[in-house]
């Protein structure tokens, strides 16, 4: 059997996706298709804005056979470790042949040049980059230059966001020799578009007509079996979850924490910590922080991906060691189709780590790292969960009670 894999995030799960999902199952004439996907938080440093397990019955009622999840360790990481995180899991399942991801470009072999270059950077690779940088430009902004400037590619490669992802995931796959073979999908519609226009509504769209209330036309463009499963999150006040409502964690956080401990925190480079720490004097709403802090240097994506690094307490040192460990500590599953329960089996007889889906069997099947790993996860869902607009549902050790996603 051919089964494909797809990292996604799906937040939520659109009409978009569900094109990527079936055409890229065609394409790879694949039988079975494996999802990673980003649990309580995602890449973009924000709190996924249905729960989990909302999001893994959507992902199954439209294609998915296996849902898997991306610990956020990786899930909320910038693209490099993210695509690591990712493709690794996929790769020690054992059972995926096909990695598919949207791309802007649509365009695998310069991609894969692209790749090539960014892996095996040259000293005056480099270097035009240390020029740049000090120039002010953003690393990405920087990056996209001196891949220009060195190579016949054009630079708008590293500009867009499925296609600067795609290319951390050949990356990733060549850096662990994976025998999973590459395919890309040409994304339709505008990634960053906010506005809910007829055809394929980006989830930014998507997330900013429920912030505003406006879910009926925000229905319009997700896939009709999925309205009952957002539509009672809305109405029952599990979703929409925002930044905002983890602003008086982040506070505490900040007011706890000293300046020489943010040092420590992931991604926090060249004095950035001062920015942080001094916002919190003026600074009550999630707006008003990010507009404080940002410069142009650093993106906003980073800046909110920094500030829940802080809020989880996850440190540049444990995103590294667990990157670098021999092997994965664990894969745990959301959910599964139960008509295709046998890709459940053959996960669990092929998978190089600990599969789990009991998460109260985790102390007899996982080492320090697993366990460590694990407590961190339970750490985010708590954290997504007291950001539930309705306290009757904020209960912790939901990872615990809440079964698994079977359809």
């Amino acid at each position: 059997m051919k089964t494909l894999g797809i990292i996604t995030e799906y937040n939520p799960f659109h009409q978009g996706h569900a094109y990527m999902l079936e055409r890229a199952k065609r394409k790879a004439d694949a039988d079975r298709v494996v999802v990673i996907m980003s649990g309580s938080f995602v890449q973009r440093g924000e709190p996924a804005i249905f729960d989990k397990w909302t999001r893994t019955a959507a992902a199954l009622k439209n294609g998915a056979d296996l849902v898997l999840e991306l610990p956020v360790l990786f899930a909320a990481a910038n693209a490099e470790a993210f695509a690591r995180g990712a493709v690794r899991l996929l790769t020690e399942s054992g059972i995926v042949d096909t990695l598919a991801f949207g791309s802007e470009s649509g365009n695998l072999q310069e991609l894969q040049e692209a790749a090539k270059i960014l892996a095996n950077e040259t000293e005056e690779f480099q270097r035009l980059l240390k020029e740049l940088l000090g120039e002010g430009l953003s690393y990405p902004a920087a990056r996209a230059k001196v891949l220009e400037t060195l190579s016949q590619i054009n630079s708008d490669i590293l500009s867009k966001p499925n296609d600067i992802l795609g290319l951390e995931y050949l990356k990733a796959l060549d850096y662990y020799s994976s025998p999973i073979l590459p395919l890309t999908i040409r994304r339709k519609g505008d990634y960053n578009s906010l506005s809910l226009s007829n055809g394929y509504a980006s989830a930014s769209a998507v997330r900013k007509a429920l912030t505003e209330e406006n879910s009926t036309e925000a229905m319009l463009h997700l896939p009709e079996n999925t309205h009952d499963l957002y539509n009672k999150a809305l109405s029952i006040g599990t979703a929409p979850v925002f930044w905002d409502a983890l602003m008086p964690a982040l506070h505490y956080k900040l007011r706890t924490t000293s300046i020489e401990e943010l040092k420590e925190i992931a991604e926090v480079t060249e004095g950035l910590e001062n920015r942080i720490l001094h916002s919190i004097d003026s600074c009550y709403s999630f707006e008003e922080m990010m507009d404080f802090i940002k410069t142009k240097r650093y993106t906003r994506t980073k800046i909110q991906r920094i500030l829940l690094h802080i809020l989880l307490d996850i440190k540049e040192s444990e995103v590294s060691y667990f990157l670098n460990l021999p092997k994965m500590p664990y894969v745990r599953v959301l959910g599964f189709q139960k008509d295709h329960s046998d890709i459940l089996a053959d996960l669990t007889e092929q998978a190089k780590c600990p599969v789990l889906t009991n998460l109260k069997k985790a102390p007899a099947l996982l080492n320090e790292d697993g366990l460590a790993m694990l407590a961190l996860e339970k750490t985010a869902t708590d954290l997504h969960a007291l950001a539930y607009p309705n306290p009757i549902y904020r209960a912790p050790n939901q990872d615990f009670t809440k079964p698994l996603v079977i359809l």
